[in-house]
C-alpha cells in the first residue's frame, strides 16, 4: 500500500475521532486486500473499534454502537467502525468479523489491547459457528451469483472456494484460519484449488472479470451445502471480556 493512501485513511480515522467525540482502540484492513487476492480496483475495507469517556456511558449520550464513513476520490475507502461494547459482546457469540478483525495484518491503528483480545477469542470460540459462517458465505455467494449460470463474476468463485477452504481448515485444525488464502488453499480438493489459483490471478486484474462456470467445480461446490456440522459452544469468560473493555473505558481521556 502506498503511503500517500496510509496516510490518508489516517486522516479520515483522525476526522472521525473528533466529529464523534471517541478514540479509535484499532483500525485495520479487512476483505480482499487482506484476503490475498485484491486487484487494482479493490475497496479499501477498513474496519475498527472505537470508545468513548466514563461519562459518556454513563449519560445520555454513549457513543455511537456503529460509525460510517464511505469516500470515493479516485479510490473507495470504505470505513466502519464498532463501539467498543457492541465489539465485545459480538466476540462472545463467536462473530466471525470479530475473528478476522483481530487476526488482521493490515494495520492502521495498533493496541496491545487487540493482541489480549485475539488470545481471548483463540482460546474461547466455537468452531461450529465459524464452520456455519463459512458454509453460509459460500453457499449465499454461490446460490446469488453462481447457480445455473453460464457465465459469472470470477471474484464470486474466489469468496465461495476461500470460504470452504476456511471451513476445511477448521475441519482439519479445529483453530481459526488465517486470513490469506494462500495459507488455507490447501485444504481444499486439489482440483478445487488449482482453479482458484487461475481465477484469482485473473480477478488481480479486475473486480468485473466475466468467465464461463466450472460444471465440475460446482458439483464439488454443491457437495458441501448438504455436511451436517457437529454443535459446539463456546468457551468465553464473559468476566474477564467484561474487565477488560471497563480497563479500556477508563483509560479514555
Amino acid at each position: 500500500m502506498a503511503d500517500a493512501m496510509k496516510q490518508k485513511i489516517l486522516k479520515l480515522l483522525k476526522e472521525l475521532e473528533q466529529k464523534h467525540d471517541v478514540k479509535i482502540l484499532f483500525a485495520v484492513e479487512s476483505g480482499s486486500r487482506e484476503w490475498g487476492f485484491a486487484s487494482e480496483d479493490s475497496d479499501y475495507d477498513v474496519r475498527a473499534v472505537h470508545f468513548g469517556s466514563v461519562e459518556r456511558y454513563l449519560g445520555m449520550h454513549p457513543p455511537k454502537e456503529n460509525i460510517e464513513v464511505l469516500v470515493e476520490d479516485g479510490e473507495k475507502i470504505d470505513i466502519v467502525s464498532w463501539d467498543i461494547k457492541k465489539f465485545a459482546h459480538l466476540l462472545l457469540s463467536s462473530n466471525p468479523t470479530v475473528s478476522e478483525w483481530l487476526q488482521s495484518d493490515i494495520v492502521y491503528v495498533e493496541s496491545p489491547r487487540r493482541s489480549e483480545f485475539r488470545d481471548i477469542f483463540e482460546a474461547g470460540f466455537s468452531p461450529f459457528t465459524l464452520k456455519k459462517h463459512y458454509l453460509a458465505v459460500a453457499e449465499n455467494n454461490y446460490d446469488k451469483y453462481i447457480k445455473g449460470q453460464h457465465t459469472a463474476n470470477l471474484k464470486k468463485y474466489v469468496y465461495v472456494l476461500r470460504a470452504l477452504a476456511c471451513y476445511e481448515f477448521l475441519e482439519a485444525r479445529n483453530s481459526l484460519p488465517p486470513l490469506n488464502y494462500k495459507k488455507v488453499i490447501s485444504y481444499l480438493p486439489k482440483e478445487a484449488a488449482g482453479f482458484m489459483e487461475e481465477v484469482v490471478r485473473r480477478k488481480q486484474a479486475s473486480e468485473s472479470t466475466e468467465g464461463p462456470a466450472n460444471k465440475s467445480i460446482n458439483e464439488l461446490i454443491e457437495i458441501y451445502f448438504k455436511r451436517k456440522v457437529v454443535p459446539a459452544d463456546n468457551k468465553f469468560d464473559k468476566d474477564e471480556v467484561n474487565d477488560l473493555v471497563v480497563k479500556i473505558i477508563k483509560e479514555a481521556k
